[in-house]
């Protein structure tokens, strides 16, 4: 009577099912983030522009995320029509315009702009709101989405 030893190699299995984990768990680091940013994104309002009968939150509307091979990313592609040109708006936001964009490469003059309700503006610019920067990097959110992973894994 001999020994028979029988081998199911289930590593294909196993390693789909990884797979399967992390897919879920990039997802949820995905809406968990973008939750985040959406909170962190700033709203201005009539009061805050001057402008009669402004309706803001598109910024914060068009926070989105997406994951491409295994990178989770946050973000906007809102463009705005501004004298008939179309412009990435968010990135005005995020890093400043005029004499308060980030590493004082913003215009050094102040201008006047007009707004849809033909009224003018006098201004040197709008400070940054890092609503992305800041909330990506932040210390509890990277904890939230470590502990997601940990806890997707350990479901394998």
């Amino acid at each position: 009577m001999g020994l028979e030893i029988k081998f199911n190699d289930l590593s294909k299995e196993i390693l789909s099912k990884i797979q399967e984990n992390i897919d879920a768990a990039n997802e949820a680091v995905g809406l968990a983030a973008e939750a985040h940013v959406k909170e962190a994104t700033p709203v201005r309002t009539p009061e805050s522009t001057s402008i009669k009968n402004y309706h803001g939150g598109a910024l914060r509307k068009s926070i989105t995320h997406k994951v491409v091979d295994g990178t989770v990313f946050v973000g906007t592609n809102l463009r705005v029509t501004n004298n008939g040109k179309s412009v990435s708006y968010p990135i005005f936001v995020e890093f400043g315009t005029g004499i308060y964009a980030d590493g004082g490469k913003g215009r050094k003059s102040p201008w006047v702009w007009k707004d849809k309700n033909g009224k003018y503006h006098f201004t040197r610019g709008i400070k940054p709101h890092h609503f992305l920067k800041n909330t990506i990097s932040k210390a509890e959110n990277i904890k939230e989405y470590k502990e997601i992973y940990e806890n997707q894994l350990k479901k394998i």
